[in-house]
């Protein structure tokens, strides 16, 4: 099956076992707190990529005032998005993809800030080097991006994911970390913030937990 449909489908069968309705996880609370401390105010832009069902960033983005879109893969969990965020816009696709991302995303230097927290490693590798210079030329000069990316190269799918029936399936690839950061400077950003990010789960490297500056074209 095409990597990108696996994860589709796992969070379209699991999206709740995922993440509840009313999850509060403390670290994306920090990472929502440190966003909002470089934010202008509200209602700037903000764009969450691969949002899930928009708990607890998109949520709390838009709790505090900001205009929020979200994108993911998921139907289910767009749907849920919608209904448990009714200030926010989000859309089902591909977020690789124009076609189906529509008008929304045409227009450069469009949002203040973009978050993309625990996604970039369901997008296959030879495509997230492109998607980080897509995201620079989507935020604003001296705009903000947060994200979560891999330390070690790793690629592979996991049967029975989060203990489900052996028939939902999770994949995932991801590069190492300096890699990640030579993109990131590669694409206009200059990193502000580098920090090591235990696994939720545990037992594995972890993540890299990366804040990011776009950098003015003139400098």
């Amino acid at each position: 099956m095409d990597p990108k449909e696996t994860v589709r489908q796992g969070y379209d069968a699991l999206s709740l076992l995922y993440r509840e309705d009313d999850a509060d996880p403390a670290q994306y609370k920090a990472w929502a707190a440190r966003l909002l401390e470089v934010l202008p105010p509200p209602p700037a832009n903000i764009l969450d990529i691969g949002c899930g069902c928009g708990i607890p960033i998109s949520r709390d983005l838009a709790l505090a005032g900001y205009s929020v879109t979200g994108v993911d893969v998921s139907k289910v969990q767009i749907e849920r998005a919608m209904r448990l965020i009714p200030q926010g816009k989000f859309i089902h696709a591909d977020i690789t993809s124009d076609a189906q991302l529509g008008d929304i995303m045409q227009s450069p230097r469009h949002f203040d800030a973009i978050v993309a927290l625990y996604v970039l490693f369901h997008i296959p590798l030879d495509e997230q080097a492109t998607l980080m210079k897509r995201i620079a030329g989507w935020i604003k000069e001296g705009g903000y991006c947060i994200m979560t990316v891999g330390i070690e190269p790793w690629t592979g799918e996991e049967r029975g994911w989060l203990g489900s029936d052996e028939r939902v399936n999770m994949w995932w690839s991801q590069t190492g970390v300096e890699r990640y950061r030579s993109w990131a400077t590669d694409a206009g950003f200059e990193i502000v913030r580098d920090e090591h990010v235990a696994d939720l789960v545990g037992g594995g490297d972890g993540h890299q937990f990366l804040m990011l500056r776009r950098k003015f074209d003139n400098l």
